[in-house]
């Protein structure tokens, strides 16, 4: 049997990943892991950089 996937809406998409990074920059706050903080807010950065130069919206 072949599976089938939908396709993700982009707002869709848009909002996992805010939730997901919200969750994770708060969590690695709370338990004191700057470096995993770090990564997370370097990789949200790298996206909304792409995401500009494509002339798109950026995720808040």
């Amino acid at each position: 049997m072949k599976k089938v996937s939908k396709a993700m809406s982009e707002s869709e998409a848009r909002q996992i990943l805010v939730q997901k990074y919200d969750s994770l920059f708060e969590n690695n706050a709370k338990n004191g892991s700057f470096y995993l903080q770090s990564k997370v807010f370097r990789a949200k950065e790298c996206l909304e950089s792409t995401v500009r130069k494509d002339g798109e919206k950026v995720m808040s």
